[in-house]
């Protein structure tokens, strides 16, 4: 903070004779005046006194025999002299003041806590659509109509809460719970098989079941039906459903070719600038017509700090566009499997994420041009899967 208070009052660089330094010191102790930074460079003595009190050290290491030299003034006087006349400047400084001025009285940042399903820019979409967005005066939110408003605006919402930090909105949400949507009703249905296996157990079956555990059932074939013929009652139908695990095999496969197209970055690169200031953008750097056809895009956003006091809602983004071409390369043949046991241990994780795994075997082949990996699971898992009865006379 003092260094901040120093720049903010001025000061200047003073030199003198190495000889004069301790007299120097001995005027500044005796009449109360404060140096900083003193330094021996050979034969000269350099130190800093504020702006304030400069004028005066001069007067009083004249009236004792002793010459200063004034090298360089610093600080925002120094700056204010020294681009007096350049109105442009000047603006720029005013609309500097006017920012840090008025920062402290607009939410330039809002923070969402709570959410899991909804993404952060889905809330604060809702929020600006109610009257709360960045950029906004503290004192014309109404943060209690706010809520209200999200609320009933929101299926998604259940619960919400805003408060004001500074010039941060902090916002908590409740989400709705999520009510499970009902498979397609029919008014009968028989269960049949999703895939060829061996039937294992029953789980919570409702209807009629055909077959029996060890059964070998292929895909497509009934294994409960919806339809039942009694002798008192005659035919009637239900909604077959439940759990029918089975024991099937899985095959996975992948191709890896041992030639392809690498990317190579070529180390041009194109850069584009912009001033935000809350949620407006103005471009001041970079002309778009010189992007490049094919390239990476990295996009940043640094807003001020000023003097360690919080992030202001002003800020520049860049926008930086790597430019990329493709070129011949080969992998080995362990790489190319290692390539392949990746992709495939990805797709049997999603594909068997409800499975119990028995066994597996694999099968590695090599041709001129490419890795084929294959893998061979046995597992269980539930097979069964609703089909419709068509019932004549019903929709």
């Amino acid at each position: 903070m003092r260094r901040v208070l120093l720049f903010l009052g001025g000061y200047k660089l003073f030199g003198a004779d190495r000889k004069d330094a301790a007299r120097i010191m001995n005027i500044c102790q005796k009449h109360g005046f404060i140096y900083r930074k003193s330094a021996f460079e050979g034969e000269r003595f350099f130190f800093r006194c504020s702006l304030a009190v400069s004028s005066r050290l001069k007067q009083r290491c004249a009236e004792a025999g002793v010459e200063l030299e004034e090298i360089r003034a610093y600080g925002v006087p120094a700056l204010f002299m020294r681009y007096r006349r350049r109105y442009g400047v000047l603006a720029g400084l005013l609309l500097f003041a006017a920012i840090i001025f008025f920062s402290g009285r607009v939410i330039w940042d809002i923070r969402i806590d709570g959410n899991e399903r909804l993404r952060e820019e889905e809330v604060i979409a809702a929020l600006g659509e109610c009257g709360l967005s960045v950029g906004d005066l503290r004192r014309d939110v109404d943060t209690a109509s706010v809520e209200n408003r999200v609320m009933i605006a929101s299926d998604d919402i259940s619960w919400m809460s805003i408060n004001i930090i500074g010039t941060v909105a902090e916002v908590e949400i409740r989400e709705s719970e999520v009510i499970p949507e009902e498979g397609e009703r029919y008014a009968a249905s028989n269960i049949v098989a999703a895939r060829d296996g061996y039937i294992e157990l029953f789980e919570n079956v409702r209807g009629k079941i055909v077959l029996n555990i060890g059964d070998y059932v292929r895909e497509g074939e009934l294994i409960v039906s919806g339809l039942y013929d009694s002798k008192t009652a005659g035919i009637r139908y239900t909604n077959a459903h439940g759990v029918v695990l089975g024991r099937v095999e899985r095959d996975f496969c992948a191709e890896i070719p041992l030639k392809y197209d690498k990317k190579v970055y070529t180390g041009r690169t194109f850069t584009e600038k912009y001033l935000v200031f809350f949620e407006k953008e103005i471009k001041f750097y970079g002309n778009s017509g010189n992007s490049y056809e094919s390239c990476d895009k990295i996009d940043t956003v640094e807003y001020l700090d000023i003097f360690s006091a919080g992030v202001l809602p002003v800020g520049i983004r860049t926008v930086r566009y790597l430019e990329y071409t493709y070129e011949s390369a080969e992998r080995t043949p362990d790489e190319a499997l290692g390539l392949a046991e990746y992709k495939l241990d990805i797709e049997m994780r999603e594909a068997l994420c409800e499975s119990e795994l028995i066994r597996k075997s694999r099968i590695c082949e090599y041709t001129d041009t490419s890795c084929i990996l294959k893998y061979r699971v046995e597992c269980i898992e539930d097979i069964a899967r609703i089909k419709k009865i068509e019932i004549e006379g019903l929709p």
